[in-house]
């Protein structure tokens, strides 16, 4: 039994970052006739809900690269790989150390917030914009995060600032035990964005965790960026729509339409019609 799994973001998501209603009523078709579709993106349930509206999908999804496992229908959290409060608080010192304004992901009660303490520079405060009005994630500023550290699951934590200081953070960061870091330049000119999660955490292991609440034999991934990596070594065939990075379609089983022109749903209903034949 074949279970598909596609992340979101030029994948699955069109160029206006929606599913597209051709994609949506074909697989919600297919869902119909018995194929097992779910996603795994490093999107939150606050917004993944919102965009999925209207899709059918009947099992869990893998959210934030692998640190939630998320019942869609009951609006609850099945499982949540967080960050251990030492490897947490070990972090927000380096970051106090360097002058740095995290953005700290704690869950409680199946209830998402982000905490802060102060919005200090153009990349987060463009951030915090685009996010802050979301009902079901909840920005809240503090004056300190060790009372969030220790009555709250730590799922992620972001730090946007100049690109050297977010280097440097990255270097100091190695050290922790039990952290995963990423960072990358942004698209204003000088800055860096850090992103932090436990070492457990992947969309490969977010997988491998849907075992426990559905039954398949062969796993079929779809993906376009870097972070699909994991995602695409741990499955029997991987594809990459025409629009992914060069790293990605080179380690694909095969390259597909664009995401822009309903690649996933459109290959998920010429496979199911060649099986039926």
């Amino acid at each position: 039994m074949e279970l598909f799994v596609s992340d979101l973001d030029g994948t699955l998501l069109n160029k206006a970052s929606e599913v597209s209603e051709n994609s949506r009523t074909i697989i919600n078709e297919l869902i119909e006739k018995g194929v097992k579709f779910t996603v795994a993106t490093a999107r939150t349930h606050a917004t993944v809900i919102e965009l999925l509206e209207g899709l059918n999908i009947q099992m869990p999804i893998a959210i934030m690269n692998g640190v939630g496992i998320y019942d869609l229908k009951n609006r609850k959290y099945l499982e949540i790989v967080d960050i251990s409060k030492v490897a947490a608080q070990q972090t927000l010192e380096i970051f106090d150390q360097l002058g740095l304004e995290p953005m700290v992901y704690g869950i409680k009660d199946d209830q998402l917030s982000v905490f802060y303490r102060q919005i200090n520079n153009p990349v987060s405060t463009n951030f915090y914009e685009q996010r802050k009005d979301k009902t079901l994630k909840t920005f809240t500023s503090v004056d300190e995060f060790e009372s969030v550290v220790a009555t709250h699951q730590i799922v992620n934590i972001l730090v946007f600032d100049k690109l050297e200081l977010i280097e440097e953070a990255y270097r100091q960061v190695q050290k922790v035990e039990g952290i995963n870091a990423t960072y990358y330049p942004t698209r204003e000119e000088g800055f860096g964005y850090m992103e932090l999660y436990s070492a457990n955490a992947s969309k490969a292991n977010g997988i491998k965790a849907l075992a426990k609440y559905v039954e398949f034999e062969k796993i079929i991934g779809f993906g376009d960026n870097l972070n699909d990596l994991p995602m695409f070594e741990l499955a029997d065939e991987a594809y990459a729509p025409a629009n992914a990075v060069d790293e990605i379609k080179a380690v694909a089983t095969n390259v597909i339409r664009h995401h822009d022109e309903d690649a996933i749903a459109l290959y998920l209903k010429e496979r199911h019609e060649s099986t039926q034949k």
